[in-house]
């Protein structure tokens, strides 16, 4: 099976991957062959961004401070004659596939190229910083420029010198490799002030702060990746981030972390141990988010690199490692193999579905992707929960009762006609194999106080989702008003609901963390974060999720009488009458929220009294 599509570039070699491949990566097996196999693909796909940012610099005239771009492409090729190992490691750094496709964009942007802000030769210059990184690392004698910002020079895969001030934002170095002399590999220098680097790069200086190799083993066999912050280019979201490097404190933490999280993947998870100890290269560390609302991140251009806020917990670390790891692996195999069809010009517009664990809808293709990486994590949880005891149990089969469910939705989704037509017929077989190792995981019992707490969560996520996306024909509406200000019943009025585009992302739901902090502490009420959230809705909330049914109800009323627009209140009443078993008007809610919340805001906005939510549930089910 090949995914290429059309002949390689001159020097460029044509890959092929095996089918038996795809389908042990759909069941989330990736053993080092198959590793191997995609990061070959994935190297070459970097030698020809490189190839292509080279020619659009030289297109564009290599603007700014530093020499052409080829000065560099001919240092890089005489560090690979001396050592390919090194040129194939700085290929493979997640940083510089971000690099090369912003770097891109920018120059195929003439208003990007132009915009204020960081002048366009500062993102060139990574070029001759990585140059001269792997002239450091192969032993090769050179003399490069290269960027500086704010007094910091980075040198990909090796670390970053800090210059003490004043000194201006923007400005070049140079790095010397060609003399070292008593006991030094190279200096740097910027301005007057000189920055010898040690003879070990990886050693700590007075200003040289080298990047944080990890040791673990969470395949049973050691693996380095490296706690990346300083390269400029290791968030593709933000590059350049403003944020301070991580003190030794923090530096501790993660390395505890990191092993912990290691001996859980060993212990317990060997096929997703084997595919982290092949994928990950580089952890990216993000400020520490509030408990349950972890934040992570990849790219599919950064194939081996992970964005992640500082978790609570070791095994918090190795689920959201495992998700974020899937990513990459999915993400180079569709490098090499198409699994997505390209949207017809004609209509490009592809369908948009729901995600069980977005709070925007979704393109075929994220939804693959949603449903590969969180199968993998409702694996892990589907293990861990045995291992584990307590309250801690309890959370985990709510998780493994949660994704359980979202990827089994997903798939569904993907077994209708519209996301089949966005599939090729290797991307259905990928699909279904996954469905084929999911599938017996609907077998296995959850407890009933964390499943039925589960069941709770992707209702509200449904239910929410709906709310916040899907928008009720607005003459039907109207006309549904005209009928009940006449006593009138409802029956007869068709009412067209239509996804919204673009539509307005709803965020995470709080209850989402209200409930985790109940499985994990027996009590709501610690551990959330509030701030943003009226008082008065966050009290029904608590009550709801505590079960004290009787004043969610009434709290979720107040709310809308005052506030028929919110979306969070109606869900959460959705969810107290499905409670209550209030059977007249949970139906409605349940099936079409917002056709509901559409009618009580016409009816609130011709002045008339505020209309009691149920009672309005009870009229359009009749």
């Amino acid at each position: 099976m090949s995914g290429t599509t059309s002949r390689p570039a001159k020097g460029t070699p044509r890959h092929r991957i095996p089918v038996a491949d795809l389908d042990a990566v759909a069941a989330g097996r990736v053993t080092g062959k198959t590793a191997a196999r995609l990061f070959r693909i994935e190297r070459s796909r970097r030698m020809l961004m490189l190839r292509g940012v080279t020619a659009a610099l030289v297109a564009a005239g290599d603007p700014g401070p530093l020499p052409p771009a080829t000065e560099a492409v001919g240092l890089l090729l005489r560090a690979e004659a001396a050592d390919g190992r090194v040129v194939s490691e700085l290929l493979a750094h997640p940083a510089v596939g971000v690099w090369a496709v912003g770097l891109l964009n920018r120059l195929r942007s003439k208003e990007a190229a132009d915009a204020p802000g960081r002048p366009l030769w500062q993102d060139a210059g990574y070029l001759h910083a990585l140059a001269g990184a792997a002239a450091v690392r192969a032993g090769v004698s050179a003399v490069v420029r290269v960027p500086a910002r704010n007094g910091t020079v980075c040198l990909p895969t090796l670390g970053r010198a800090e210059f003490p001030g004043p000194h201006v934002e923007y400005a070049t170095a140079v790095l010397d490799t060609s003399t070292p002399g008593g006991g030094e590999t190279a200096t740097l220098t910027l301005g007057t002030r000189v920055l010898r680097l040690s003879e070990e790069p990886g050693r700590p200086g007075e200003r040289w702060h080298p990047v944080r190799p990890l040791v673990w083993s969470p395949g049973g066999r050691a693996h380095s990746p490296v706690l990346d912050d300083s390269d400029p280019y290791r968030d593709f979201r933000d590059p350049h981030p403003a944020r301070e490097p991580l003190t030794a404190a923090e530096e501790d933490r993660w390395r505890r972390l990191l092993a912990e999280a290691g001996r859980v993947l060993a212990a317990r998870h060997p096929d997703a141990g084997e595919l982290l100890s092949s994928f990950l290269r580089t952890l990216t560390p993000l400020p520490r988010m509030p408990r349950f609302r972890t934040a992570s991140a990849s790219y599919s251009e950064a194939v081996g690199g992970v964005l992640a806020s500082e978790p609570y917990d070791a095994t918090e670390l190795a689920a959201t490692l495992v998700h974020e790891a899937r990513h990459s692996v999915l993400n180079s195999l569709a490098h090499q193999v198409g699994l997505f069809r390209r949207p017809d010009p004609k209509d490009p517009d592809e369908p948009l579905l729901y995600a069980p664990w977005r709070s925007d809808p979704r393109p075929t293709s994220g939804l693959v992707h949603g449903a590969f990486a969180f199968a993998g994590v409702a694996d892990f949880w589907r293990v861990e929960r045995h291992a584990l005891h307590g309250h801690r149990a309890d959370l985990a089969h709510f998780e493994f009762a949660v994704w359980r469910d979202a990827v089994t939705q997903a798939l569904r989704s993907l077994s209708a006609p519209e996301p089949q037509a966005c599939l090729t017929d290797w991307g259905r077989r990928f699909v279904a194999r996954l469905a084929s190792w999911t599938a017996p995981w609907a077998r296995e019992q959850v407890p009933p106080r964390p499943l039925a707490t589960a069941r709770a969560e992707g209702v509200d996520l449904r239910v929410t989702w709906r709310l916040h996306h899907l928008r009720a024909d607005p003459g039907a509406v109207r006309e549904l008003a005209e009928r009940w200000r006449a006593g009138q019943s409802p029956r007869g009025i068709d009412v067209p609901v239509e996804l919204g585009r673009p539509g307005a992302a709803g965020g995470r739901e709080p209850r989402s963390e209200l409930r985790r902090v109940l499985l994990a502490d027996g009590e709501p009420a610690g551990g959330i974060d509030g701030a943003d959230r009226p008082a008065d809705l966050l009290a029904a909330d608590l009550s709801l999720v505590a079960g004290d049914t009787a004043d969610a109800l009434r709290g979720y009323r107040t709310v809308l009488a005052d506030d028929p627009g919110a979306h969070a209140a109606w869900a959460g009443l959705t969810l107290a009458l499905a409670a209550a078993d209030a059977t007249a008007a949970t139906p409605c809610l349940l099936g079409r929220p917002e056709l509901v919340r559409a009618l009580a805001l016409e009816l609130h906005g011709d002045g008339a009294c505020s209309v009691d939510p149920v009672k309005l549930c009870t009229w359009l089910s009749e």
